[in-house]
């Protein structure tokens, strides 16, 4: 029983020798300009989630967009949250053919995404606009220019692009436009021109 409370005492005496505060001291200097290298390569990116509340089968939602997406250099995907996850690719190519094939669902379930870029967080990023393609029909004569899609698009919501065949051939019947919508604004169901 003595030989334990001296050892306590010895120990105590050690402990009280140490000093936290020598140790808070320190800490880690950058300079501005010091290029920080990230590990990840955020190039070909994605941040997405589905437009629900409920739980996502993330393996075999995995496995369906990778057969729908076809990435010719492979994907990866990692689940951040409940409902949002991070698709990276590892060839422009791939991502370019995601973003211009959108929308994409699964299981009824609009996938809403944005690239990711330098320096965000993915966990925090705002993802709350979707892009899809609106057919323009019944536009006069004077009005099929490309300017009045642009100003279309951009009164649906905010432009994205307009069909490179829009203004290819002798005569259209509808003139595509690709919009980005804000999900959480009204959609406009008639203009004026």
């Amino acid at each position: 029983m003595a030989g334990q409370r001296n050892d306590i005492r010895e120990m105590e005496e050690s402990f009280s020798r140490f000093s936290i505060e020598d140790e808070e001291q320190g800490g880690l200097t950058y300079e501005e300009n010091t290029p920080v290298i990230s590990e990840i390569d955020t190039r070909w990116c994605l941040v997405g989630r589905f437009l629900t509340d409920s739980a996502i089968d993330f393996q075999a939602m995995q496995h369906k967009m990778a057969s729908l997406w076809h990435p010719g250099k492979g994907m990866y995907v990692k689940q951040l949250e409940a409902n949002r996850f991070l698709f990276q690719f590892y060839h422009e190519i791939d991502i370019k053919r995601v973003c211009d094939g959108s929308p994409w669902t699964f299981g009824r379930f609009h996938l809403v995404f944005e690239r990711l870029h330098e320096g965000m967080d993915p966990r925090i990023m705002v993802i709350n606009n979707l892009e899809i393609w609106v057919q323009l029909h019944g536009l006069g004569t004077g009005f099929m220019s490309q300017r009045v899609v642009t100003d279309i698009g951009n009164y649906i919501g905010k432009f994205v692009e307009a069909d490179a065949n829009n203004f290819v051939g002798v005569w259209r019947d509808h003139f595509r436009v690709r919009v980005s919508l804000a999900l959480n604004a009204p959609l406009k169901r008639r203009m004026k021109l």
